[in-house]
């Protein structure tokens, strides 16, 4: 039981670590509004996210994201990350979110806007 929960604090302080990391790296939003951000999340089977071709899928509006959130789920097995914009137009989110869904690697994404919430699956 002690080498199970060893396991897990050690689990728990990588995802912290990552956590500390990407928001290192991102703009931190100190005039934070009463809007709901935009957001971008892109799941993959677990082991399988690429950050580096997820930032890329962004272009132009990666210097818009805001935050950015990482999620392994164990139970279901699978990752997830997600984007949160400022101010990027639902018509390019959309984009950005078919983009993405067209890489073999995404077994989906999903669209968060102020108005609504849409899952687009690849194939």
């Amino acid at each position: 039981m002690p080498a199970q929960r060893a396991g897990n604090n050690t689990a728990a302080w990588r995802r912290a670590t990552v956590d500390l990391a990407i928001n290192a790296m991102t703009y931190p939003d100190k005039h934070q509004t009463d809007a709901t951000p935009s957001s971008i999340t892109v799941r993959t089977a677990a082991g399988q996210l690429r950050i580096i071709p997820v930032w890329q899928a962004l272009g132009q509006h990666a210097a818009q994201a805001k935050r950015t959130r990482f999620r392994h789920d164990e139970k279901h097995n699978f990752d997830e990350m997600t984007v949160a914009f400022e101010s990027v137009s639902p018509a390019d989110l959309a984009e950005i979110a078919r983009r993405l869904s067209a890489l073999p690697w995404v077994v989906a994404t999903s669209l968060h806007t102020a108005q609504t919430t849409s899952f687009q699956h690849p194939r």
